[in-house]
């Protein structure tokens, strides 16, 4: 998809890069006459044009390495191509490379931030769980507790409703034995 993704970016871009400038023809009379031969003949050097194409095929090259691409080295040839060739006509397409990489950047930085941000939520979920879980338990616990207390106030409760029901029997019957002895 990524390999796709770049030659369908490089032919739109090429597409779109401006026409190579046009070379006018001279007349013949001019090439007739015979011209001067210069006294030490250097090499043609290639044109610039050939060296413009290829740092941009070569950025392009590492960016669709099948193996393991390498944007930024992609990204430092683009750079290179702009900077010594300002005028030229692949300028933009390296520019839209160079955007292009810096986005996919962007955007791999988001992921990463996304994912902090998801693994964050998810141990904060588990923590706030966890706590959940511990407060049901001392819920638990306490309401076992207070059951518990509750049933032994009750019985402690019937008891003492039993010692005061003897109580009045015992006052009763004090109160008539001291009518029998009076």
């Amino acid at each position: 998809m990524g390999i796709f993704f770049w030659v369908l970016a490089l032919f739109f871009i090429v597409g779109c890069a401006t026409a190579p400038p046009v070379i006018e023809k001279k007349d013949v009379k001019e090439v007739a006459e015979p011209a001067a031969k210069p006294e030490v003949e250097t090499p043609a050097a290639p044109p610039r044009l050939f060296e413009e194409r290829d740092l941009l095929l070569d950025g392009v090259a590492l960016l669709n390495r099948p193996e393991r691409p390498d944007p930024e080295k992609a990204r430092s040839i683009f750079l290179s191509l702009i900077q010594r060739y300002p005028q030229s006509r692949w300028r933009p397409a390296a520019e839209a490379f160079i955007r292009l990489i810096d986005e996919r950047d962007a955007f791999r930085e988001m992921r990463r931030q996304d994912r902090l941000l998801v693994d964050k939520t998810r141990t904060e979920r588990l923590r706030a769980l966890q706590e959940n879980e511990l407060l049901k338990k001392a819920v638990r616990e306490l309401t076992e507790n207070l059951q518990s207390e509750t049933a032994a106030l009750a019985q402690e409760n019937e008891q003492m409703k039993r010692d005061i029901q003897r109580l009045k029997a015992l006052e009763i019957e004090l109160q008539k034995r001291e009518r029998m002895l009076r």
